[in-house]
């Protein structure tokens, strides 16, 4: 329990996750390059997904850039997500999700790949509609133009194109990137309503 709780500490409330999810993002690169003849190229990109949403969160939640933002932007300075709420929902909804998502591509069907694509390509198109929106920059838009979309629209292009590919495998792959979207604008919603709620 002791050893749990200083990894916490040292994770979330001293807030070095995203340097951890920077060095992880590289090493893997590393490791996946090296593998590249073994794996073959679709499912090297398919593996590439996880490495390249850790560079991202770099980008996006160093010294908790986006959280800050977000709050700043969207709550007009009230908490509308917390450190801690970051923290499970990249652990849990980005890290968790591809990981499954990734076993199941390699062991069951490539296919399965289109969820952790479509997850970087619709967080990539957030961004931008961030961008638009504010008529700013983001923390987090120059990783999504500069890799996820490439990375994941090559990704779903080629799976896209293999035999077996349905509609029902896009279905999938998009749902979960919409769901889990979703349920962190929905988190956000909620809370700025309870706020409101609180102040009247």
């Amino acid at each position: 329990m002791i050893i749990l709780q200083k990894m916490w500490n040292w994770l979330v409330t001293e807030w070095q996750w995203p340097k951890a999810a920077l060095f992880c993002g590289v090493i893997l690169t590393l490791l996946l390059s090296a593998m590249l003849p073994k794996l073959g190229l679709m499912y090297f990109f398919i593996a590439m997904t996880l490495p390249m949403y850790m560079v991202h969160q770099f980008e996006e939640h160093y010294h908790n850039r986006f959280c800050l933002m977000l709050n700043e932007k969207i709550g007009k300075g009230k908490v509308v997500l917390t450190p801690k709420d970051v923290f499970w929902i990249n652990s849990l909804w980005v890290w968790a999700v591809d990981l499954i998502a990734i076993a199941l591509a390699f062991l069951v069907n490539p296919l399965m790949g289109l969820i952790p694509a479509y997850f970087m390509v619709l967080n990539g198109i957030l961004h931008c509609l961030q961008a638009i929106r504010f008529r700013s920059s983001n923390p987090g838009l120059f990783t999504s133009l500069l890799l996820f979309f490439p990375i994941g629209g090559y990704t779903i292009y080629v799976l896209s194109n293999l035999p077996d590919n349905c509609w029902q495998y896009q279905t999938v792959g998009m749902g979960v990137a919409v769901i889990g979207h979703a349920a962190i604008l929905l988190q956000a919603g909620l809370r700025i309503r309870s706020l409101k709620r609180a102040e009247g």
